[in-house]
This record gives structure tokens, C-alpha cells and sequence, in this order.
């Protein structure tokens, strides 16, 4: 338990911090994310340390590679995509899911650019590289996200989650997703981090959010008992959820709690999780 504790507080205070240089460097938000992903594995690091443990053989724990691995690597991304789409069939009758409204920011955005551009053209364009960015999402989880995403997989798939005993148990499911959830609470309160108007509301929702999105990444860490699946799969959570986000014709407060990081999102996550759990279950049979 005290492990546990002095993770989460190394973590936490690691987090705040660099919140803090974020806001009086006025940091880019590629070198804040990598910072902040990172800095989870300088609190492993440190843990690892105190406790006399061996570094070197834990982090190749952690980074078990193998056939298996690779297939889960290249797999788990494709998670992502179907709750996608479980979040789109809730998302269209309800009038919450609208993917012209995406086009239409891509088409913005190009008419900033190539003002000269006929309108037809600039619809043409801003439709091809709506699905062309979805496509692309994979490639984006794969690499760059993925490598992003390690700083923090490290910590949580991979120190804590073998803490806890490295089963994806109900438990477990809820103790890494609630230090997970609420480790974004100081970017989302200080820096507005995905939820710009409804910051308290923001970390409670962002909370249970993480807590929906865990089994997933839990599952691919145990079945290959490496966290690079996790890796993978969370970078295409980055890469890809936020079409649900921006794809809507609502406001931005009831955006921020109904759609993709509140609790559209979270029930999308839950049926995922739930059938994941069912072919899991009848694979191990």
C-alpha cells in the first residue's frame, strides 16, 4: 500500500509542476504532454529506487517483447475504432453526432488558407481529409501517440498495475482508472485540459471516464504481459476520440459533458469493456 501511495503522490506532484511551467513558460502543448506523460516513469524510477529494486529487470518486465506482443501492438488500436462506432450509433439518433459539423472546421480552416479556393473545391478537400484523418488516426497510434503514451503506461499498466497483482479485476479496473482519471485533475483545473467551462464538473467526469476506459488497457497488458499494446491503444485514444468531441453542432458546455469525455463517452466505454470481457471469457473457455 505504501508503494502505491508514494507513486501517487510522485506522480501527482510531477503533474502539478509541470502544470505550473506550462502556464509560466506558456509551454506548447506537445512539450507539456510529453513532460507530463513522462514524468510518470521518473515517479517509477524514483519507487523502483527507494525500494532497492532492481530497475533494469523491471522495465524489461515491462517491456516483454514477443510475436504476441507485436500482434496485440497492431491490434489494440482497432479497440478504439469500435467504440468509435458504439459511441456513434448512441451518439446520431440522440442529434449529438453530426460529422459534417467536422467538415465544416476543416473547411474553415482551408478557407483560411486558400481564400482564391472555389467553395465546391474547398468542401471536396475538407471531406477527403475528414476520413483521410480517422484512417490516419491508426498510423498516429502506432508511432508518435504511442511513444507519448509509454510514459505513461510505464506507470500505469506496468509498475501499479503488477503492484496490484496484474489481474484485470473489478478492483483493479477501479483503483488504476481513478489514479489514472484524476492524475489530469490539476491540467484540467489550471490549464482547462479537455474541459474548457466545466473544470470541477470536468475532473469527476474525466475520472469516471478513465475508470470506463481501463479494462481495455489492462486486458492487452495482461494477455501480453508487456505495455506496449497499452501503449498503442491509448495513443489511438488520442489520435481518434476527439471526433466525438468536435463533430457536433452543440455548445461547448454541454459538449464537454454529454459527448465524448463525459457521459456518452463513458457509456461507449462501459459496453466496450463489457464486450470485451464476454469474447474474453469465451476465449479462456
Amino acid at each position: 500500500m505504501l508503494k502505491i501511495l508514494i507513486f501517487v503522490a510522485l506522480s501527482y506532484v510531477f503533474a502539478l509542476i509541470i502544470d505550473f511551467i506550462a502556464i509560466i513558460f506558456n509551454s506548447t502543448a506537445f512539450i507539456w504532454g510529453f513532460l507530463r506523460m513522462w514524468s510518470v516513469t521518473l515517479s517509477v524510477v524514483i519507487c523502483l529506487a527507494i525500494y532497492g529494486e532492481n530497475i533494469y529487470m523491471n522495465f524489461k518486465q515491462f517491456f516483454i517483447l514477443s510475436k504476441k506482443t507485436f500482434i496485440y501492438y497492431l491490434i489494440a488500436p482497432l479497440i478504439v475504432y469500435g467504440s468509435l462506432g458504439i459511441y456513434i450509433a448512441i451518439a446520431l439518433p440522440l442529434g449529438f453526432f453530426d460529422f459534417n459539423a467536422y467538415v465544416g472546421v476543416i473547411a474553415n480552416a482551408i478557407r483560411s488558407t486558400i481564400a482564391s479556393l472555389p467553395e465546391e473545391q474547398v468542401l471536396n478537400l475538407a471531406t477527403i481529409t475528414a476520413y483521410s484523418q480517422i484512417a490516419s488516426g491508426y498510423i498516429a497510434a502506432i508511432s508518435i501517440n504511442a511513444f507519448f503514451a509509454i510514459g505513461e503506461e510505464i506507470g500505469w499498466r506496468g509498475y501499479l498495475y503488477r503492484v496490484l497483482g496484474f489481474k484485470p479485476s473489478l478492483m483493479n479496473i477501479i483503483v488504476i482508472g481513478c489514479i489514472w482519471g484524476f492524475w489530469h485533475s490539476s491540467a484540467t483545473l489550471l490549464l482547462g485540459y479537455n474541459y474548457t467551462v466545466n473544470r470541477y464538473i470536468g475532473v469527476m467526469l474525466f475520472t469516471l471516464y478513465a475508470m470506463a476506459l481501463t479494462y481495455p488497457h489492462l486486458l492487452v497488458s495482461k494477455e501480453t504481459g508487456s505495455v506496449m499494446p497499452a501503449a498503442s491503444l491509448h495513443g489511438a485514444v488520442n489520435a481518434l476520440w476527439g471526433l466525438t468531441i468536435v463533430a457536433s453542432n452543440l455548445s461547448i458546455e454541454l459538449r464537454e459533458v454529454l459527448l465524448g469525455l463525459g457521459l456518452l463517452g463513458i457509456v461507449s466505454w462501459i459496453i466496450t469493456s463489457i464486450v470485451l470481457y464476454i469474447i474474453h471469457l469465451k476465449r479462456m473457455r
